[in-house]
């Protein structure tokens, strides 16, 4: 069978676009990735938040100055101590150790030759609301320059014997920051932790007073752990 030239033609018109297309589509490049590009057209990193929820408590540009804000320590010299969770003594001689526990801390902290004067807060400052703007309101009118908000926590182990003398093992956990009260900003943030294992003695006047001498050795050896990461971080700031 023969065609005609003029439908062999056409036929040849009709194939060679599809094969073409096909082509096309086999050599087509694969699209872009799919990014953000906010702010700076030029620049490809993403400067500002994609919900804008988020500032109704900071706007874009206060979280750039807050991200860029360098913060020096040079004229920084008073330093003032706030404890946020305060226990209630029982015993006289467990009372006594917690007062040591914050004089070793205040010792500690004075190996920082930049600090010069180191105070606890007074109670009659302590704001009811312990967030971070009335914390720092305190500080600042006890005339402070930072501010070191600690926390402590404890966790003890108890093991009664049937013979022979019953064993405590505490584990004490201290969390600070240190606040720039003129910036508002939180410069430095450590954490240490302590154990000690105590068995009843003569002189105790039941197991729970065993229990509560550990845990508040515990936590005076944390808190001495603390300051020492704070003097580290503050005499090296002064380089």
């Amino acid at each position: 069978m023969t065609l005609r030239p003029s439908l062999a033609l056409g036929l040849v018109l009709w194939v060679f676009p599809s094969l073409c297309g096909c082509a096309k589509k086999r050599m087509a490049p694969a699209p872009p990735p799919f990014s953000y590009q906010l702010g700076d057209a030029r620049s490809d990193r993403l400067e500002e938040s994609l919900f804008k929820g988020d500032q109704a408590l900071l706007s874009n540009q206060d979280i750039d100055r807050i991200l860029t804000a360098r913060v020096t320590l040079a004229d920084r010299h008073r330093l003032a101590l706030l404890r946020l969770n305060y226990r209630n003594f029982w015993d006289s001689e467990i009372a006594e150790l917690e007062v040591e526990n914050s004089e070793h801390l205040r010792q500690a902290l004075r190996t920082a030759s930049q600090l010069t004067q180191i105070q606890f807060v007074p109670a009659l400052l302590v704001p009811e609301k312990r967030t971070i703007p009335y914390l720092r309101e305190a500080a600042a009118r006890f005339q402070s320059d930072l501010l070191l908000v600690y926390e402590t926590r404890v966790r003890t182990f108890q093991h009664t014997r049937l013979i022979g003398t019953d064993e405590v093992q505490a584990e004490a956990l201290v969390e600070g920051v240190l606040l720039d009260v003129r910036s508002g900003i939180v410069i430095h943030a450590s954490q240490a932790a302590e154990g000690i294992s105590a068995k009843k003695v003569a002189g105790d006047l039941n197991f729970a007073q065993t229990v509560a001498k550990a845990e508040v050795q515990a936590t005076g050896r944390a808190l001495v752990k603390l300051a020492d990461d704070v003097v580290t971080f503050v005499n090296a700031s002064e380089q």
